[in-house]
């Protein structure tokens, strides 16, 4: 550390080395050209160090120093930036005068800092500009002892700041250019420039990247050749960030065009410089350009596709305001569906509240809204929806909120689903179900009938044989009267088991799969037979039936139909009509591959807009309670898979009320007496031969009494009262033939046939089977497949008999069982 000052030194000398100094190093700033004007002015002058302090701004200076003093502040190293004192800049850069401070420790908080390393004192002199009208810089010199500031030779200390003027204004702009060339080369932005003439006159290390070529082989290329269109300053220059297309050349040679963005500045006062231009490469830029292009475009077409699902979807799709529960969103489908442009509905207020049908629907859409409102979901419900211009349908409706992530309601959104089909097969369902229950039923009926109903007419059967028997003589009148009251009571008796018969179309329309050749005129009279209590109240029945064949059809359906008919018919006629109100049925086939049945009234008559509706599921004019809707639709459906076809007419005279409807169900036809019913016994001959075995199974005690004395006239009968008791007779006794019942306590009819017949199969082909139910699925697949004969009761006498000399002459007698 060098301290204190030396004594007066010739000035020029002083001047000289100083100016020697300057001119061996471009650059006073340097820490050797630092180094090197220490050591010289060291051999002249006494100080502590020296230093030259650039300003950065008005608050901020560099520092440059040749001492590397540890103990100096960590700010105020080689380069440092440390901030101005107020005093010092006004001193130093406003008035341009030397700044002194001879104790250090009594100044600011840099020059304290500076004396707590050890120097004391301080001269700044100004580094005057070569005009000598600014400060460029400030020289310092510190000295260890506080005071010798006062005492430094101030004058030459000036003079060595300006000897410095030139050379760190030179510095600067060589260190500025440096910087600014360094930033140019280095920047990613390619930049050209090209002289008047058109050719390349500079390039940075991006333009290099970027057109692909060596610095030799760019250099004097005309721009013409690597910028398209080619710029040209007398016609005009392109705007900032203009898009122009590069040549450039690949790794392989050849050409590439890429797009880039071009600014060109024309430059005047440059000889060889007459446009310089920034290019940035927009390949990436125009790749993402395009991807986000085609990302939009798949975005648009999924928001297509989400509209248009949204819209075809076979759903009324809504969306409400929570606030107002005002609709603000409707598919296209609500359109179809409900038949209201989406611009009324969506201007309609309450408009879906509206198209409720009914009060209870509408009353649970607005809870399920209000449910919605409050942030809850409903469960969904079922209800009926007008339709502007047609029927209304049944819809299930569900509705629920949209819940923003503060919990919010931001919107109710709901969906009405067409489920007319559905509600329509569930209401089928339930009358399929109807009907079974009704057949279960009407099958037990008839079993309950029929069996006393036997045992009336074998009794009346026997009382006009005993009555006829010798040893009886009531008398001509008596007798007379006698035998008519018999007759009545026979043929009443038979009128009711007619009748339980006719009930079998009920016990088998359910099922629906059985189709056989069935006799059109009899299940026309079976369904007259069960209609005419509703028929003749406001009607006569009028019968027409020809000589038709037999159609392929399941007999119930064919039924179920039939009586659907007479019954909307019998309705359509008011009570105590005027005239003679008819309902007419007739039959015929005209073409032979045809049967028509036409069901014909004399009623109101059917409006023509509805005529084509009738046939609608769920479309009635009846009042509420009196009818489904469904009675036509399903019997045009049963209809039409039965190969058929179905229609209706009403004419209208002019001026006068309607005069009936007339509907005609049109089938193919089976072919005459073709038919899978087995025909019921005929009246036997007389021959009967006797002393035939027969085994009566039958748990009407009283019927099988009289069916064994009756029978017993003839062959020899034993009773057994259930299958249990019979099977123990089969093991002593041999027997030619055994009537026996289907319906029995304990064990059936069937299951003891069935038993039979794995024990002993001779013996089961020797049954013949009573029962009072003829119909039903499982008993006729019994019957059928076991092929037995079959006394539908109640039968007479001579149909048993009958029925035994079949069995016996088709079998012979049983042989005796073995001892």
């Amino acid at each position: 550390m060098r301290e204190g000052l030396v004594p007066d030194s010739d000035k020029l000398v002083v001047l000289n080395a100083v100016l020697r100094v300057a001119a061996r190093h471009p650059s006073l700033l340097a820490p050797a050209a630092f180094e090197d004007l220490s050591r010289t002015l060291a051999a002249h002058l006494s100080f502590a160090s020296i230093a030259v302090l650039l300003p950065d701004d008005e608050e901020h200076q560099r520092f440059y120093t040749d001492n590397a003093d540890p103990n100096l502040p960590g700010n105020v190293r080689f380069g440092a930036r440390i901030p101005f004192d107020p005093s010092f800049y006004q001193r130093v850069y406003v008035e341009v005068r030397p700044y002194i401070c001879d104790d250090t420790r009594l100044g600011n908080e840099i020059e304290r800092s500076v004396g707590e390393a050890g120097y004391r004192s301080y001269v700044a002199a100004p580094v005057r500009s070569p005009d000598g009208k600014r400060a460029l810089a400030t020289f310092t010199m510190t000295f260890a002892e506080p005071g010798a500031a006062s005492r430094a030779p101030v004058d030459l200390i000036e003079e060595i700041g300006d000897i410095f003027g030139a050379s760190i204004e030179r510095s600067l702009r060589s260190a500025r250019e440096r910087r600014l060339a360094m930033i140019l080369d280095t920047s990613g932005d390619a930049m050209l420039a090209w002289d008047r003439s058109g050719r390349v006159t500079d390039a940075n290390r991006a333009a290099l990247a970027l057109t692909g070529h060596t610095r030799e082989a760019l250099i004097g290329q005309n721009i013409g050749s690597l910028l398209d269109p080619e710029p040209d300053p007398a016609v005009g220059l392109p705007e900032p960030d203009a898009r122009l297309v590069l040549v450039a050349r690949t790794p392989e040679g050849e050409a590439r065009r890429l797009p880039v963005a071009v600014t060109i500045t024309a430059v005047e006062d440059d000889p060889l410089v007459a446009c310089h231009a920034l290019l940035r490469d927009l390949s990436a830029w125009e790749a993402s350009e395009h991807e986000v292009v085609a990302h939009l475009a798949r975005i648009r077409e999924l928001e297509e596709q989400h509209r248009t699902l949204l819209d075809n979807a076979p759903l009324v799709i809504f969306r409400l305001d929570p606030r107002t529960l005002e609709l603000v969103y409707l598919n296209h489908c609500a359109e179809r569906l409900l038949g209201v442009p989406l611009d009324e509905a969506l201007a309609t207020p309450g408009f879906l509240c509206g198209v409720h049908v009914d009060q209870e629907g509408a009353a649970a859409y607005d809870e399920a809204v209000l449910r919605a409102r409050a942030g809850m979901r409903s469960s969904p419900y079922e209800a009926r929806l007008a339709r502007r211009g047609a029927h209304a349908i049944t819809a299930r409706g569900t509705i629920y909120p949209l819940v923003g992530k503060g919990g919010e309601v931001v919107a109710i959104e709901g969906l009405f689903m067409d489920v007319s089909v559905e509600h329509a097969a569930r209401t089928r369902l339930i009358q399929a179900d109807r009907l079974s229950t009704l057949g279960t039923l009407a099958a037990g009926v008839a079993h309950e009938i029929n069996n006393p109903a036997a045992f009336i007419l074998l009794g009346i059967d026997m009382m006009a044989r005993m009555l006829d028997g010798p040893g009886v003589d009531l008398g001509p009148t008596v007798s007379e009267q006698v035998h008519h009251m018999l007759g009545e009571l026979r043929d009443s008796t038979r009128r009711i088991v007619d009748i339980v018969r006719d009930l079998r179309m009920f016990a088998r329309a359910p099922a629906g799969t059985r189709r056989i050749a069935v006799d059109v005129n009899r299940t026309v009279e079976s369904a007259l037979s069960l209609t005419r209590g509703q028929i003749i109240e406001r009607a006569r029945i009028v019968r027409d039936l020809g000589d038709v064949p037999p159609v392929i059809i399941d007999e119930g359906r064919l039924g179920q139909v039939l009586v659907n008919l007479l019954v909307n018919a019998s309705q359509a006629i008011p009570r105590n009509a005027p005239g003679e109100p008819a309902v007419t049925v007739t039959t015929r086939s005209e073409d032979p591959r045809t049967v028509e049945i036409e069901v014909r009234d004399t009623g109101v008559g059917i409006s023509p807009e509805i005529l084509d509706r009738i046939w609608d599921p769920f479309f009635t004019t009846k009042e509420p309670g009196a009818g489904t809707g469904l009675g036509l639709s399903i019997s045009r459906e049963i209809i039409e898979r039965s190969g058929g076809r179905i229609y209706v007419e009403s004419p209208i005279e002019a001026e006068a009320p309607p005069r009936g409807a007339r509907f005609v169900i049109v089938l193919p036809a089976a072919g005459r007496g073709d038919s899978s019913i087995p025909p019921m016994p005929s009246t036997p001959p007389r021959s009967i031969k006797s002393g035939v075995r027969v085994l009566v199974v039958e748990d009407e005690a009283p019927l099988a009494r009289a069916l064994a004395e009756e029978i017993g006239r003839v062959h020899e009968v034993s009773v057994a009262g259930g299958a249990q008791g019979a099977m123990e007779a089969l093991l002593v006794q041999r027997f030619d033939v055994i009537l026996c019942d289907l319906r029995m306590p304990g064990m059936s009819g069937e299951a003891f046939y069935e038993k039979v017949a794995a024990d002993k199969p001779d013996v089961a082909k020797r049954f013949v089977f009573m029962t009072g139910v003829g119909f039903g699925a499982d008993v006729e697949r019994f019957l059928a497949e076991s092929g037995r004969p079959v006394l539908e009761k109640p039968f007479s006498a001579e149909d048993a008999l009958a029925v035994i000399q079949k069995v016996v002459t088709r079998h012979g007698r049983a042989p005796l069982p073995a001892r």
